[in-house]
């Protein structure tokens, strides 16, 4: 078995990679279409390990069908996941010492609505944008109070019945309609603000507080989760908890906790990930593949030119690993000869390993044919007629 430097860091970048997927697969609502995805994707490669022609076959045919269904089912996610991308690393300290300004401000809000059994939509917005997400709603863009929370939610307020939109230390909008979850096990005989918070939360990273009119109950939406608030410090400690997940102080890395968070998902990634390399990278035993490669002819002197009859290819076998193949542009393929030593007259070159350009990865087995000759005769001069052939 042969393992290299770059499949050291094609490994780590696939277990990555499957790690995200994991995690994603862990919050996800559509896990029952991911379950069935994985299923086929076994077969397949069961199939490509016994070398079932029909089954491969048959995936080859409707992989383009299979691709567009996915592509579909999972674009809300797929778009999510570019969004992250977009966002990663920006504004984090700013938002957090802000959210932090502001958290004890919201709570005791809360507390009071609660108190009151005043209905209450809160949106604390995380690291994905949420502009998408909503409708409607006034642009307040003001700093927040408990008597401006207080006056918005008021039941003769004409924005009471939305959404408050929260970005770090600011009310950045009111009156906002959010979307409706589809989780009827989770929302249950809960109303429409439940069902909202649950719905932004499951299309976004946002946190949502959530105040019950009709029982005084706070609540709290995240990751597609709706959880019922046994008091207000709980609530403090998940908003909290919430900051310092999305906005983290700068500090050293702990290489220690962070090997030992998710472990055991972490060590599955790697898992899946040495297994996927073993079955399409590594192919110990060589193959040989022949090619027919062009000639090319560089350096000649000034004053002579080919003539006669050249070689325009030659045909090359080459050994190496079948994944060195799967790699290889055939293009860069060329036999480069030089005449910088040309003289006047027919010049027979032998073709060797060294004359021609591919990747050392793979190895010259054959060239054929082994020796060309070519014709090298006086550039001929505009308006003078070639020498009569004997």
């Amino acid at each position: 078995m042969n393992f290299y430097l770059a499949d050291l860091f094609d490994v780590a970048l696939i277990s990555v990679f499957i790690y995200s997927m994991l995690l994603w697969f862990r919050r996800t609502t559509s896990r029952r279409v991911v379950i069935g995805i994985c299923l086929l994707s076994a077969v397949y490669f069961l199939a490509k390990l016994f070398d079932l022609y029909l089954t491969q076959l048959l995936f080859r045919t409707i992989f383009a069908v299979m691709l567009i269904a996915v592509v579909v089912v999972f674009q809300e996610e797929i778009r999510r996941g570019f969004e992250r991308i977009a966002i990663w690393g920006t504004f984090r300290e700013r938002r957090r010492y802000a959210g932090f300004q502001a958290a004890d401000t919201l709570i005791e809000a809360a507390s009071q609505l609660a108190s009151s059994r005043t209905g209450a939509l809160i949106v604390i917005k995380g690291r994905e944008p949420l502009d998408r997400h909503v409708e409607g709603g006034i642009l307040l863009q003001g700093r927040i109070s408990k008597p401006l929370l207080y006056s918005i939610f008021d039941p003769h307020s004409p924005g009471h019945d939305g959404a408050v939109v929260i970005d770090a230390d600011r009310l950045v909008k009111f009156g906002v309609h959010l979307p409706l979850s589809k989780n009827l096990a989770q929302v249950g005989m809960l109303g429409t603000r439940h069902t909202a918070a649950l719905g932004t939360s499951e299309c976004s990273d946002a946190f949502v507080i959530v105040v019950s009119e009709e029982t005084g109950e706070l609540r709290v939406a995240q990751d597609g989760r709706l959880a019922l608030m046994g008091s207000v410090a709980e609530l403090k400690g998940r908003l909290e908890r919430f900051y310092q997940e999305k906005f983290p102080k700068p500090s050293r890395l702990n290489w220690r906790r962070a090997l030992g968070q998710d472990a055991r998902l972490k060590a599955l990634s790697l898992l899946l990930a040495l297994l996927a390399w073993s079955m399409f990278a590594n192919r110990s035993q060589n193959v040989q593949r022949t090619f027919a490669v062009p000639v090319e002819y560089r350096n000649l002197p000034a004053g002579l030119e080919l003539g006669g009859v050249k070689t325009p290819e030659a045909m090359v076998t080459l050994t190496g690993s079948q994944r060195d193949f799967n790699l290889l542009n055939r293009s860069g393929l060329v036999i480069s000869l030089d005449l910088s030593n040309a003289r006047e007259g027919p010049q027979s070159f032998i073709l060797s390993a060294q004359d021609l350009r591919h990747p050392p990865t793979l190895k010259v087995y054959r060239i054929e044919p082994t020796l060309i000759t070519v014709a090298v005769r006086r550039e001929l001069r505009k308006g003078r007629p070639p020498p009569a052939q004997p």
